[in-house]
């Protein structure tokens, strides 16, 4: 298991200074019916905008 999730998106709510990501739980989707084989077909459905945005 992951000790540290780097996340570099920092209009995200979770984004934390050092490119961490806070959140208590990471969901990762595919965009595709079939399998996904490049991270462009999958997408983090744990963003939330921040709020001072």
């Amino acid at each position: 298991m992951a000790q540290d999730v780097k996340c570099s998106v920092d209009s995200c709510h979770f984004w934390k200074r050092g490119n961490r990501c806070s959140a208590d739980m990471i969901s990762v989707v595919s965009y595709s019916e079939e399998r996904a084989r490049t991270s462009n077909e999958t997408g983090c459905r744990t963003y939330r905008p921040a709020e001072s945005l």
